[in-house]
């Protein structure tokens, strides 16, 4: 209550300075036991001035000294002036509770939007959208009873301990927070016109009932003390009222793009799968210059020399040669038949010709004896290593293996070196001969071979990293460290380019099923549901993974000769061999490419073009964005149209980016070397399988294959989405603001693109629903 005084002509001078001290007593507890709101608030108001503050507060009492004004108009002042700054703090934290509460209401109604499409024709106990309106106000009452205290202990968290006794609110805040959020869903009745006013008088009541007043509470004063804080009460109206608009009409979006998804996919068209064969034929244009020079031809081509001999001299002649001939299509094998044909005057054994091509993939020359390969380990390791076979365990286009023995243990080890003649001055010398000849003998315009050119030089680039072999040790200790679900072969020793590693368990994986039936071994289904599991397993940690630290490898080159099964092995079964190719990826990058495996299940063609796009050649004077929106175009086109039937029926990865090379090769523009040894290795694993395409011959009699075949299809989703997890989880440990911003990139294409990213979702639910 006010403490009315009514001074008369005998008061002294000491009686007007002990009330003017009164007064500035007063003024001062009221603005310490202000929280940082009503601070900020007196602070601003006082700068401006408008109000009721401080500032003014302090001339008043000045003025009472003054005679210029009467104690009783002061003491109102400082009443009124602690109410509104009361009422300003509180209209803020109910602002801001109702805002956090209302954003709790908000998630369980998008998330309820959000889901209803795939839970169509799904038999539930509760009916989705009407259990979302209850679970969201019971979130959003959920959220002002935790928001509200914590923003008023954050308020007052200078304040002394005797001033925050002074001010204790906690359940009177428990209680208005909880109001604050049991309003959320009345702020959007009819789109937020009708609910707003609604929240704010409430609110407005609210403060009325609860707010300390020094006064007998009086609507008359109440309404003529909030013109104090118009423009506080403006600010909050304008962030309620655009919070329930936005989600007012975000819910209409949402419905309007879920009808043309669901509409989209009732008439899905099948997936046009493209051809990319345009490098490969422009490579084997480019290959047959080598062919032009009469003796080589003669050489390779004639009846007096072995075929060892000959894969000898098309390796000596130019790297490109046995590099590209492993490049050629399987079915160009099968259209050669066994006939002669006439090639420049040759008569070609076209069954020979094919014998070449089939060794170069798999079987290549060796260059050494194996006394020259013992002498040549000999040189630097002494007697420490002896060589046990009769010939090498593996030979590729750039090295060689050896099965040998450490003599100072006793083990088995495998020992690789570069092949005889094999260095990298001998790849920079093909380069430049290569290039040269092409560019001699060309024909086309400038662009187009500019071009080509590129494309060789990406090619020498990939290759000359092979010769290392001092990298590929490395790249095994951080394959073998980083990994889960498999092993790496143990690297022992480098030295003068001569690596020494252990010998890798088990089969390899393309003689698996063979060695299997020639040894009548047989393994239950369910090892062979198992087995399959774990190359799966393999398979999407090597594409999707992010280490918990440090650097990613990933091997380049999964061909089935570089992989060992271990039956012995129950949890890992699978070793790499052989990591001479290996891609390396910084933190980022392997989150990059984790979420971009994501980006072909939501429908972000952006993503997937930009993906592809990394680092790659363009023709001059295209810029990257013009590169950008040209490969987005032509995906949201041909694939992300919301008519195209997603469900390939191969491998889908592949079929998409095949259409994205197509339309980047068309436009001149050549991936990155390491995008193309990704996407290479990708379709590696996949075609891989056909490595336990026979399986059922090695099960015993009592194994169903169909079993496996209906369990792996469950499985293989469950996998990628457990490891894309996990990857975001290792890359938040790594960077945590990289991780957040590259996940609300696709979370930002999913809020700007929903019908495109329903109808690709809804494509794969529709074909693949029983």
């Amino acid at each position: 209550m006010n403490n009315t005084i009514t001074p008369t002509y005998s008061n002294s001078l000491l009686v007007t300075d002990k009330l003017s001290n009164d007064l500035t007593e007063k003024k001062n507890k009221i603005t310490r036991r202000q929280g940082l709101i009503g601070k900020g608030f007196d602070s601003a108001k006082s700068a401006i001035g408008v109000g009721r503050n401080s500032k003014k507060a302090t001339q008043m009492i000045q003025d009472y000294k003054a005679g210029k004004v009467d104690y009783n108009t002061v003491n109102k002042y400082l009443d009124d002036f602690q109410y509104t700054q009361r009422d300003a703090t509180e209209l803020v934290l109910d602002s801001a509770t109702g805002l956090g509460a209302f954003g709790a209401y908000a998630m369980a109604k998008k998330g309820a939007k959000f889901a209803s499409p795939f839970l169509t024709g799904v038999k539930l106990k509760f009916d989705v959208a009407k259990v979302a309106g209850p679970i969201g106000t019971a979130a959003a009452i959920l959220t002002g009873i935790s928001i509200k205290p914590t923003l008023r202990f954050i308020d007052r968290i200078y304040l002394n301990k005797n001033e925050k006794k002074d001010n204790k609110t906690f359940w009177k805040d428990n209680l208005t927070g909880a109001i604050d959020g049991a309003l959320a869903p009345v702020a959007v009745l009819k789109g937020a016109i009708l609910g707003i006013p609604l929240v704010m008088g409430e609110n407005a009541l609210q403060r009325y009932m609860f707010v300390k007043t020094d006064d007998k509470k009086s609507t008359k004063d109440f309404l003529e003390k909030q013109k104090d804080n118009l423009a506080v009460k403006a600010v909050a109206t304008g962030a309620v009222a655009y919070k329930a608009r936005k989600l007012h009409t975000s819910l209409g979006n949402w419905d309007k793009a879920i009808e043309k998804a669901l509409k989209n996919v009732k008439d899905l068209k099948p997936f046009e799968k493209v051809s990319i064969d345009s490098d490969f034929n422009m490579l084997q244009s480019k290959a047959q210059l080598l062919l032009n020079d009469p003796k080589f031809v003669m050489d390779i081509f004639s009846s007096g020399k072995s075929i060892e001999e000959k894969m000898q001299l098309i390796e000596a002649k130019n790297i490109f040669l046995p590099k590209f001939i492993q490049t050629i299509p399987e079915n160009i094998l099968g259209m050669l038949g066994k006939e002669e044909i006439n090639f420049g005057g040759f008569k070609l054994n076209t069954k020979e010709i094919s014998t070449i091509i089939t060794r170069f993939k798999s079987d290549c020359p060796q260059s050494r004896t194996i006394e020259e390969a013992q002498d040549f380990i000999s040189k630097t390791y002494g007697d420490k290593y002896t060589i046990i076979n009769d010939k090498a365990l593996g030979v590729g286009t750039v090295a060689e293996t050896f099965l040998a023995k450490d003599n100072t243990t006793g083990k088995e080890v495998v020992i690789k070196l570069l092949k005889k003649g094999m260095s990298s001055e001998k790849i920079e010398n093909d380069r430049k001969a290569f290039i040269d000849l092409v560019k001699q003998n060309s024909t086309d315009d400038k662009e187009k071979t500019d071009f080509t050119v590129r494309k060789i030089n990406s090619l020498f680039d990939a290759w000359s990293k092979e010769v290392d072999l001092s990298k590929e040790m490395e790249a095994t200790q951080i394959l073998g460290k980083n990994a889960r679900n498999y092993h790496a072969v143990k690297p022992i020793e480098v030295k003068d380019n001569i690596y020494v590693m252990e010998k890798a368990p088990g089969i390899q994986f393309n003689e698996f099923i063979d060695q299997m039936l020639k040894e009548n071994k047989t393994i239950s289904s369910r090892e062979a549901m198992n087995l399959m599991r774990n190359y799966f397993q393999v398979f999407f940690e090597q594409l999707l993974s992010v280490p918990p630290k440090g650097q990613k490898v990933m091997h380049a080159d999964p061909h089935p000769g570089n992989i060992f099964i271990n039956l012995a092995d129950k949890e890992k079964p699978f070793t790499f061999i052989d990591t001479g190719n290996v891609l390396r990826y910084t933190p980022e990058e392997a989150i990059d490419n984790a979420l971009n495996h994501l980006d072909y299940f939501i429908g972000n063609s952006k993503g997937i073009a930009k993906s592809l796009l990394r680092e790659a050649n363009l023709p001059e004077g295209m810029t990257e964005k013009q590169a950008l929106e040209l490969v987005t175009k032509g995906l949201n086109e041909k694939v992300y149209n919301g008519h195209t039937n997603l469900v390939t029926g191969g491998n889908f990865f592949k079929d998409v980016n095949d259409v994205a090379l197509k339309i980047m090769s068309d436009n001149g523009i050549i991936a990155n070397q390491n995008n193309t040894n990704l996407l290479k290795a990708e379709t590696t694993y996949f075609m891989n399988l056909t490595c336990l395409k026979d399986i059922q011959k090695i099960m015993d009699k009592n194994s169903d294959i169909s079993a496996i075949s209906e369990e792996d299809a469950k499985k293989q989703m469950e996998l990628i989405l457990k490891e894309i997890g996990e990857s975001i989880k290792n890359s938040a440990i790594n960077n945590k603001r990289y991780t957040t911003k590259k996940l609300k990139d696709r979370m930002d294409f999913i809020s700007e693109n929903k019908e495109q990213f329903y109808s690709t979702i809804l494509s794969f639910a529709e074909r693949i629903k029983p």
